[in-house]
């Protein structure tokens, strides 16, 4: 994948010797059914409740427009266990947000505390940081979520501030959100590897 500003094309997958990243197919119907179909993804996540494959293929349609959201594939298998969205948090040059990004990830349950997504996202922040020139990028989590508290941490990320979300459909209203800087990515990963 290469990038430049806020403006991606892709031209390849991200990859290591165990995972690979790639955008959306539709092929990826059934696993966006098997995430919305559980309400732990939900509750931790804020994912979609979707009940049926109609419903999990409009949410698909929705990923595909995005060059940078990757599901993440186990390469012995090619089956999908997580997804990671590298979102743009604003265009307007004024604003200085066109070169920052907010990550979020899911992983399906059954490959939690296996090192997936810590290789899955040691692939996109070394992507966002050396080809596309990132300056930041943010993560939250509902405040409940000690797992991802602790993860994002691990990550290298840094707490910042607290968030009372103002939707009345999500449960946890606390989000926390925390940053990573490019310079904080270096020290970290290198302990990570």
């Amino acid at each position: 994948i290469k990038g430049s500003g806020y403006f991606t094309e892709v031209v390849d997958e991200l990859e290591n010797q165990t995972i690979y990243l790639r955008t959306f197919k539709d092929a990826d119907v059934d696993f966006i059914l098997k995430l919305g179909s559980d309400d732990l993804y939900r509750q931790t996540a804020g994912f979609a409740a979707i009940h049926t494959a109609e419903e999990a293929q409009k949410i698909l349609q929705i990923y595909q427009k995005y060059p940078n959201d990757y599901v993440i594939c186990l390469k012995a298998t090619d089956q999908p266990i997580g997804f990671i969205e590298l979102n743009e948090r604003g265009i307007d040059e004024r604003s200085h947000l066109a070169d920052t990004r907010e990550v979020g990830f899911i992983l399906l349950k059954e490959f939690w505390g296996q090192g997936y997504m810590t290789m899955a996202l040691m692939l996109v922040f070394d992507h966002a940081f050396d080809e596309m020139k990132i300056s930041e990028i943010w993560a939250g989590h509902y405040e409940n979520n000690r797992r991802s508290a602790h993860f994002l941490q691990k990550m290298g990320f840094e707490f910042k501030y607290d968030v009372q979300m103002p939707f009345p459909f999500i449960e946890q209203a606390n989000e926390k959100y925390y940053l990573l800087t490019p310079s904080r990515w270096q020290r970290f990963r290198d302990k990570l590897r």
